[in-house]
């Protein structure tokens, strides 16, 4: 599991930066986070495959977060012909991807899914996953969300599988999905060779909002994190009139939640590359796991375990 950043800027494109959004691969499958204006370019630059997205999962229906969503679709269409693609979003975010499809009519060899998300939080269950959403405390209705991995298989003990006389093979990967086998006319369980179930590995993608209760729990122990940072400390009057997070609140939340690494992103258009390393300084002195996302980077997702 591997967390893709493909931009990092709020409210407007701006050379060199595009607007916050992320991908998260899993099993070789993807889900987009937020599609503002421009991002299907870093997407191109980053040489990821549209066809590995399964779902594309939108906040809310501000301009930074949902225009890109045409030049997107058109890109997803140009790999011809694909299973279909899930867009997981407040009802009001499906109306404005059906409207602008149907007001621009082009061509997909493709079908869109419409998961018309509860605006009071909910969770739906995928191939190996669970996405987890909450409202979170913006200007508008606006969702966070927390992709959970099911619980993945205790560690084999190849040592131990040696010593029992089991061989490579068949037998080793029966016991791994927790079937009994036969080894030199005896019984193995997989306890001989297997160790406890381990925790999925968790993300969360949170951005613009206030800090509130549902960011911290959709927060909560998670591996990595992509959180709104958009303002600094001196201007935590406007981030609390526009309902944004400073970097400090935002390291504050990732404190008091547990986040082993967090990414900030959602940068005020304002900031340079020096204020944002002075952004990016605020909240290190808050909570140590946070750092500046960088665009076109790629964070690996890993449990402990």
């Amino acid at each position: 599991m591997e967390v893709l950043i493909l931009g990092t800027g709020g409210m407007m494109p701006m050379p060199g930066r595009f607007l916050a959004s992320a991908v998260l691969r899993h099993h070789g499958r993807a889900t987009l986070f937020d599609c503002g204006e421009g991002t299907q370019i870093p997407l191109k630059s980053s040489g990821f495959g549209v066809s590995r997205f399964d779902r594309i999962a939108l906040t809310h229906r501000h301009a930074d977060h949902v225009t890109g969503l045409p030049g997107m679709l058109m890109l997803i269409a140009q790999a011809g012909p694909r299973p279909p693609l899930d867009v997981a979003a407040l009802p009001e975010v499906c109306d404005y991807v059906r409207g602008t499809c149907r007001l621009l009519a082009f061509h997909m060899e493709y079908d869109l899914r419409y998961r018309e998300l509860d605006p009071k939080g909910g969770s739906f269950r995928g191939e190996g996953f669970t996405l987890t959403y909450r409202p979170l405390a913006h200007r508008v209705p606006n969702l966070g969300f927390r992709y959970e991995e099911d619980p993945r298989p205790g560690r084999f003990d190849a040592a131990r599988a040696e010593a029992l006389g089991i061989p490579e093979g068949p037998d080793r990967s029966a016991l791994l999905r927790g079937e009994t086998v036969v080894v030199n006319g005896k019984p193995v369980s997989p306890d001989a060779v297997v160790g406890p179930p381990r925790r999925g590995r968790r993300f969360a993608y949170v951005v613009d909002t206030i800090p509130c209760d549902a960011a911290v729990e959709l927060l909560d122990g998670c591996d990595v994190a992509v959180i709104e940072a958009m303002f600094r400390e001196q201007h935590v009057e406007e981030a609390a009139a526009k309902m944004h997070l400073t970097a400090r609140q935002a390291a504050r939340l990732v404190r008091q939640a547990g986040v082993k690494r967090a990414l900030l992103t959602h940068f005020s258009p304002r900031y340079d590359a020096q204020e944002i390393a002075g952004l990016e300084a605020e909240a290190r002195e808050v909570a140590g796991e946070t750092e500046a996302a960088r665009p076109l980077a790629r964070y690996p997702v890993a449990a402990a375990g």
